[in-house]
């Protein structure tokens, strides 16, 4: 399945003006795909919505747990909007 994910966070908790956030971060960042491919997570997209604190992703996975422990973990105080979604072909 498809998912859309949707991640806002407030300025209080971004990594460009919280160095707390910005360090757990780092130290996260490189567990990613390890932890992906223990979930079954495949991240088709990921991209960034500055200045407003939010991040848009495209997963795949095979039930909305995986996505949810994947995003849950990331050291951010974050909320999250996961929507299953379905590719298109448009001709």
């Amino acid at each position: 399945m498809l998912f859309h994910v949707t991640a806002s966070h407030d300025v209080n908790n971004c990594g460009m003006y919280n160095e707390e956030v910005r360090q757990a971060l780092q130290d996260f960042l490189p567990s990613i795909p390890s932890r992906c491919e223990e979930l079954g997570v495949k991240v088709h997209f990921a991209v960034a919505g500055h200045p407003d604190h939010v991040f848009y992703l495209l997963v795949e996975a095979d039930d909305l747990t995986s996505v949810c422990t994947l995003f849950c973990e990331v050291p951010m105080k974050q909320e999250f909007d996961i929507k299953p979604v379905r590719s298109l072909t448009l001709e």
